[in-house]
């Protein structure tokens, strides 16, 4: 089946899994809270400097907006993974975030299950070059 008749048949656009775009995108959505609660493990910061924080610390590899964290940050302090407090800096006021005991844990936890992922992608490229060795 072509592409035109797979669109047609679903009614949606179907990716290009082929395109390394595809995949790098998928990616960083993936990972954007994961480095969201990295960059506050480190120490409390507000919204716009998590934004800078976490795309100077994947050097550009992820760097979600502030229209993407600004909702995290919300989420996570909802669920009491985030505190946040006031201040005011040149007469405007900020939130500055902070984590909060179960956020630690969540991003524990989270570093556990990335390095499980990281696992088995390492396996899954040890595999597949075994395999396209044997076809030679």
């Amino acid at each position: 089946m072509n592409k035109a008749k797979t669109e047609a048949a679903t009614g949606r656009r179907i990716p290009d899994y082929s395109d390394p775009s595809y995949w790098r995108g998928t990616i960083k959505m993936s990972l954007s809270k994961f480095f969201v609660l990295s960059v506050l493990h480190r120490k409390p910061m507000h919204g716009y400097e998590v934004v800078q924080a976490v795309e100077k610390s994947t050097k550009g590899c992820c760097s979600p907006s502030e229209g993407t964290v600004y909702p995290m940050l919300n989420e996570f302090e909802a669920g009491g993974y985030l505190s946040s407090t006031a201040e005011v800096v040149q007469g405007r006021s900020r939130k500055v975030y902070a984590l909060t005991e179960k956020g630690r844990d969540a991003f524990q936890v989270a570093v556990d299950a990335w390095l499980e992922a990281t696992d088995c992608i390492l396996e899954s490229r040890r595999m597949a070059g075994g395999a396209a060795k044997r076809r030679e």
